[in-house]
C-alpha cells in the first residue's frame, strides 16, 4: 500500500455462458497470460475452462485483452 503506483491494472474475465454447478461439482482449466505482440503494455488473456456436471456440461476458451 505505500508502494508508488504502477500501470498494472486488475479485473474480472467474466464467462459468456452462465454456468449451473451442484455442490461438489469442479470446474476446471487452465489460463494462459502473455504480452501482446504489437503493444508489449497490452495483455492477451487465454481461459480455458470445463464443467461436465448435472445441468452443466461445457468446454470453452474466451479470450480477452488487457489494455
Amino acid at each position: 500500500p505505500r508502494s508508488r503506483a504502477t500501470h498494472w491494472k486488475q479485473t474480472v474475465m467474466y464467462l459468456e455462458d452462465v454456468l449451473t454447478i451442484c455442490e461438489g461439482e469442479t470446474i476446471t482449466g487452465s489460463m494462459s497470460v502473455s504480452y501482446n505482440k504489437k503493444n508489449p503494455r497490452d495483455v492477451d488473456i487465454k481461459l480455458s475452462y470445463s464443467l461436465d456436471g448435472q445441468h452443466s456440461k461445457i468446454s470453452k476458451t474466451q479470450h480477452y485483452k488487457m489494455r
